[in-house]
């Protein structure tokens, strides 16, 4: 049996065909974009380019796909590579254990890419991602902050220039703006006011970028808002693919 036949039952032969043929990129596979991931090699998307520098801790498991006792210490774009493959076996995956700045972009983007998932954590690597994106006219799909939130109603979509409340969304804007972007880039966010309910341990203050940038405090955490975030990229990058001509 066809493992898409539900897929092209709902969305049609035409679509999922463009799905098939379509390239994606996902910049980061924490916890929001292990599960962009998933659902996106759970469609059918044909290529997958999938980009992460980083290694699966402890910390990950509450909320990240790819993070088990059983893969500690391994790659995320190795773990997640894998898992497309053992899904689709006939996708194409390209795994680049590369961060992301202005240097390795220049390898990391190209004209053929349908689609940028922006699933970064770090904000000068998030901006130099969608600054190219925009300047090589790629369409893009960007994370605003799922940490400190708890409610999935409060999520919403639209184009960056349409945030609000987030924190992490008003400083996107305002780099983007510096650099001369006003709009165009497709954004997940929340319109939930973010909160800890407690300080972080000083023993739970791990570097985020592991030895790029800046150390940086940890912000709570639960398992559904990343996972319906992730889920909802999928759904626009899909959308995306679909709807063009």
């Amino acid at each position: 049996m066809d493992q898409f036949a539900r897929t092209r039952q709902l969305l049609g032969a035409l679509a999922m065909e463009k799905i098939q043929q379509s390239t994606v990129a996902v910049f980061g596979l924490g916890a929001v974009g292990s599960f962009a991931t998933e659902a996106l090699a759970r469609a059918g998307v044909g290529n997958l380019h999938l980009i992460d520098f980083d290694r699966v801790d402890a910390t990950n498991i509450n909320r990240q796909l790819f993070a088990l006792h059983s893969t500690i210490g391994r790659q995320k774009a190795v773990i997640a590579g894998e898992r497309v493959k053992d899904i689709n076996p006939h996708c194409r995956v390209q795994i680049h254990s590369s961060f992301v700045n202005a240097q390795s972009l220049e390898d990391l983007l190209f004209k053929d890419i349908d689609v940028v998932v922006d699933a970064i954590d770090g904000l000068n690597s998030k901006i130099n991602l969608l600054v190219e994106a925009r300047q090589m006219d790629l369409a893009a799909v960007s994370s605003m902050g799922a940490g400190g939130r708890t409610d999935v109603s409060m999520i919403k979509t639209g184009d960056i220039s349409e945030t609000c409340v987030c924190p992490l969304a008003r400083v996107v804007r305002q780099r983007l703006h510096r650099r001369g972007f006003y709009e165009g880039v497709r954004a997940v966010y929340s319109i939930e006011k973010p909160l800890n309910k407690q300080a972080f341990r000083p023993e739970d203050a791990v570097d985020a970028l592991k030895g790029h940038g800046r150390s940086r405090p940890p912000i709570g955490t639960v398992s559904w808002v990343p996972g319906v975030f992730g889920l909802t990229i999928a759904g626009e990058v899909i959308n995306q693919i679909t709807q063009r001509s």
